[in-house]
């Protein structure tokens, strides 16, 4: 599937965008992972794999950056394009997921 992160979330992954191979996520018991994989199970799976540290580019010391697990609490979430709030929600390998943090602005 694909995910697409934005603003502050982008931040905090580190990345704008990838692909997950929800395959390669653990299943419920008794059940393959794309049969039990949730909005709930991605999200822990992309929080729990997140640090809240990140490298300094121009040196070998680490600074405190907002988890992505942190800012995963606060968004919102689209999939494929439709707003979703139900994290029991099954997914699908070719799936769309847009991250999306509170904005601000006018």
């Amino acid at each position: 599937m694909r995910i697409r992160y934005f603003a502050a979330a982008a931040q905090a992954a580190g990345i704008t965008e990838e692909r997950l191979d929800i395959h390669e996520l653990p299943g419920a018991p008794g059940m393959t992972a794309t049969a039990s994989t949730t909005l709930g199970t991605v999200l822990e799976h992309l929080a729990a794999r997140t640090p809240a540290t990140a490298p300094v580019s121009d040196g070998p010391l680490l600074r405190r950056t907002t988890s992505l697990g942190t800012v995963l609490t606060r968004c919102s979430f689209l999939v494929n394009g439709v707003s979703e709030q139900d994290h029991a929600r099954a997914l699908r390998p070719g799936d769309e997921l847009d991250v999306l943090p509170p904005f601000a602005g006018g």
